[in-house]
């Protein structure tokens, strides 16, 4: 069976917040996976079925960023570019170029600049694949439907009118979802992306594809367990902690939106 580590970054900065991973660990990251020659995919490769030509090797790796903090461009992309390694951004349009500062945002998460339009037609140009994260960042459960079709559609239009692309990827803001929303996305999108702790196989569903949180892994010796057989198991033993609302660290309680 063919399995994928989608992995999950948000913020590249120091601040130490649940949603950064410093940019010498990224670095790391990076250099472990290119290390270890595994392959490295496109995020819009997902798509489709991993059996595909050419298929999809198994213990591949594929890169996401939430949110699109302006840290990707300065610290992430120049990275990736030098290793040739694809990745997608999610973008929370209504706050492209302004900061992280949306209605839902707890108030113990740093606030940070986003990326503006320019900086992303110059990363999209360099290959960035652009994905949509609604307007503004948005618990999807909690909208009537209209509101959801109106997040969906207008962060997806927005994006096409900014850079000239239509695009094929989402992130559910927080991983929440439902079925009558996934099925609201899959009639925009190729490709919806959870905060599901598990690497993708070909049965998933591409409306609800599970990524890999990096925080838990952030640091480099935690990193290297993403390449060890028991990598599954380890992933379903986070899961059950997350259920049962046991994640921690340093003795609190995790309570975040992704």
């Amino acid at each position: 069976m063919t399995r994928v580590a989608v992995l999950t970054y948000h913020s590249i900065d120091r601040t130490g917040s649940v949603l950064s991973v410093s940019p010498e660990e990224f670095r790391s990251h990076v250099e472990a996976i290119a290390r270890s020659g595994r392959e490295v995919v496109a995020p819009s490769r997902l798509a489709s079925s991993l059996t595909g030509s050419p298929p999809v090797r198994d213990g591949a790796f594929a890169l996401t960023f939430d949110d699109g903090y302006a840290g990707v461009a300065e610290h992430a992309a120049p990275i990736l570019e030098a290793h040739g390694f694809p990745y997608a951004l999610f973008l929370v349009t209504s706050r492209v170029g302004l900061s992280n500062d949306w209605p839902s945002q707890p108030s113990w998460v740093p606030r940070a600049p986003l990326l503006g339009w320019d900086a992303l037609a110059a990363l999209t140009a360099k290959g960035a694949e652009i994905g949509a994260h609604t307007r503004d960042h948005a618990d999807l459960t909690l909208l009537p439907e209209t509101g959801i079709r109106d997040q969906l559609e207008s962060s997806a239009g927005e994006i096409r009118r900014r850079l000239g692309i239509d695009p094929r990827l989402f992130a559910y803001p927080g991983g929440r979802s439902s079925p009558a929303i996934r099925g609201a996305a899959a009639s925009l999108f190729s490709a919806s992306f959870s905060t599901r702790h598990a690497r993708m196989t070909e049965a998933d569903d591409r409306s609800d594809l599970p990524r890999v949180e990096t925080f838990y892994f952030r640091d480099p010796r935690r990193f290297g367990r993403l390449f060890s057989a028991s990598l599954d198991l380890r992933l379903a033993a986070r899961r059950g902690l997350r259920a049962a609302g046991r994640v921690s660290r340093r003795g609190r309680t995790l309570r975040w939106s992704a």
